[in-house]
């Protein structure tokens, strides 16, 4: 006790701090290492700087173009899944729909679904020719005596690619906006209720207001996420004729010879003004403290009775999971059991053919998905305790220059396309000193760097919610700072956290573009053998492969749902 409270007067780091630091050293090295390998050999090939990556990418043809439909593809999404997540945020957990923890669950559902295999499934569902529902829509015309001239739904179009955007960004905004309100301390909404206000201007004078680092994280996860988002725009996109930017940087880096590393990274350069501008608001929004956070006590929050809307909201959340999850997988599920893809279902031809052949003893699929399993696990819970240390240890830094730098770091794999960043580890750990290449451990240390953005802004906004009042209290009964953190911050952070885990893990398990840089055939993973069996046009076996994965996801998920839910209940009853 003496030495802790002598070192807090002599301001000398304690030990807690001395670990957090050095773990915020090992993680910036592990993402400037690779990124600045990349940036000297593209730029500097001689020593000396080289203008030919500027002058090439001016010279681009329809670069502008590519940048207009960037802009408005994800920004409309972005803006389309904070409306929706936070809606749907505000029903679970602050109003009477109901529906317990499924309801909790169910806007989570698009995440269960990798990105490839959800698009894939959108596909067979609206295609113009061949989709399920044009087929649908096109018989029931018929019993009416309509002939339909066009299709009905063409995924291959502007609404349908925000459409498919949009429904993979909302679970992003949902997790951070729904454990914001979890942690969201009632007594302001209790008083302007006291007051007189009603529940309508409670929610937009109060509770909105309140939870706005939480939406701001959530729009900003969601903005980061349909940077990087890849399968979607090639899939979709392409088809109809909309170049993004996620694509043309993919296509310099594998359309030429040798890849064109510097015009990919200077593109990188532009998404990270977006990210750096949001991350920058973001640190604005919390610095100005003007929300409700975690107080000393717990209290039972007050919830709005819906009345009649109960049942409206309730088909409004289900509507919802079926059109974003329940038709694509039932669409995959359907052609994984057919020989070939074809919108007319016969019985006779249906089987589990493709089953058996992929999932054989120690096959190539079933190594894939056991490997992407693990890997998901294992990055996730690092990661999130790695950016809950690093969250904690930037808030209490009295050093704004360490702080910020930190930060910003952290932020950084953002900002460049996640098939540089695996170019780049592949340059920096392949070969000597240290020989990862085609190793498990390449893909655990490159899912961390490629989702330590996700996994700061989960735990930023986790620590957002707890209030400082508690944090100092502790301080000034001489607990030190780690125990400070393990025993009131990291508690009182967990269903922040949790949710960030349950984001990690889906994005680290379904992940197909860094997968498809650092895997091989000794060390599969799920997004390599996706991507293997997309390239060989085999549909019927990777309809088999996402439904199994989307189903072994979904176990997971729901086993961490319930844990967060047993312990959100367990905290409660000990007050």
């Amino acid at each position: 006790m003496k030495n802790l409270e002598v070192r807090r007067q002599r301001n000398l780091p304690t030990r807690f701090d001395i670990f957090a630091y050095l773990l915020s050293c090992i993680m910036a090295a592990l993402i400037l290492f690779p990124l600045i390998s990349v940036f000297w050999t593209s730029f500097f090939p001689d020593g000396a700087f080289s203008g030919i990556a500027f002058r090439e990418l001016t010279s681009q043809a329809g670069l502008g173009g590519v940048l207009l439909n960037s802009f408005l593809t994800i920004g409309v999404a972005t803006a389309l899944a904070t409306l929706v997540g936070t809606v749907f945020a505000g029903l679970t957990e602050r109003t009477d729909m109901g529906l317990n923890s499924v309801g909790r669950l169910l806007p989570t559902m698009p995440l269960l679904v990798p990105p490839i295999a959800g698009a894939i499934g959108w596909v067979m569902l609206a295609a113009p020719r061949s989709g399920f529902l044009n087929a649908f829509f096109n018989y029931s015309a018929s019993w009416f005596g309509v002939e339909l001239r066009g299709p009905f739904l063409n995924i291959f179009s502007w609404p349908g690619l925000i459409f498919v955007y949009a429904v993979y960004l909302v679970p992003h905004v949902y997790l951070t906006v729904a454990a914001g309100l979890r942690n969201l301390d009632p007594s302001l909404e209790e008083a302007a209720r006291v007051s007189g206000a009603s529940s309508m201007a409670t929610i937009v004078g109060v509770t909105i207001p309140a939870v706005m680092p939480a939406v701001a994280s959530g729009a900003i996860l969601a903005l980061i996420s349909g940077v990087a988002l890849f399968s979607v725009p090639i899939i979709i996109g392409g088809q109809a004729g909309i170049e993004i930017l996620s694509v043309r940087i993919v296509h310099l880096m594998t359309a030429s010879y040798p890849p064109q590393t510097g015009q990919a990274l200077l593109l990188g350069l532009l998404v990270a003004g977006v990210v750096s501008a949001s991350w920058l608001w973001q640190r604005r929004l919390m610095r100005a403290g003007n929300f409700a956070t975690i107080g000393g006590r717990a209290r039972q929050q007050a919830v709005i009775r819906l009345g009649w809307l109960k049942w409206p909201a309730r088909l409004l959340v289900m509507l919802y999971v079926l059109i974003a999850s329940v038709l694509p997988l039932a669409a995959l599920f359907i052609v994984s059991l057919q020989p070939f893809w074809s919108p007319k279902i016969n019985s006779n031809m249906l089987s589990m053919q493709h089953y058996v052949r992929l999932f054989g003893q120690q096959s190539f699929a079933y190594d894939g998905l056991f490997n992407s399993v693990v890997l998901g696990i294992i990055a996730a819970t690092s990661g999130t305790f790695v950016a809950a240390v690093i969250a904690y240890y930037v808030d209490r830094n009295q050093t704004k220059l360490i702080s910020l730098s930190i930060d910003a770091v952290t932020k950084l794999p953002a900002a460049v396309s996640h098939l540089i960043i695996g170019i780049a580890f592949v340059a920096a750990f392949a070969g000597a000193p240290f020989y990862l290449h085609g190793t498990l451990a390449i893909l655990l240390l490159a899912y961390i760097v490629l989702y330590a953005p996700q996994a700061t802004f989960s735990a930023g906004s986790a620590l957002s919610q707890v209030g400082r009042q508690l944090m100092e209290a502790s301080l000034v009964c001489g607990a030190s700072s780690g125990a400070t953190f393990a025993r009131i911050t990291l508690p009182l952070m967990l269903p922040g956290l949790m949710a960030g885990w349950t984001m990690l893990f889906v994005l680290v398990a379904g992940d197909i573009t860094a997968s498809s840089m650092l895997a091989g055939t000794r060390n599969p993973v799920a997004g390599f053998v996706i991507l293997d069996l997309w390239t060989n046009g085999a549909f019927p076996p990777l309809a088999a492969f996402a439904t199994v994965i989307s189903l072994t996801m979904s176990a997971v998920v729901l086993f961490f749902t319930w844990l967060e839910t047993r312990y959100r209940r367990s905290s409660r009853s000990a007050f």
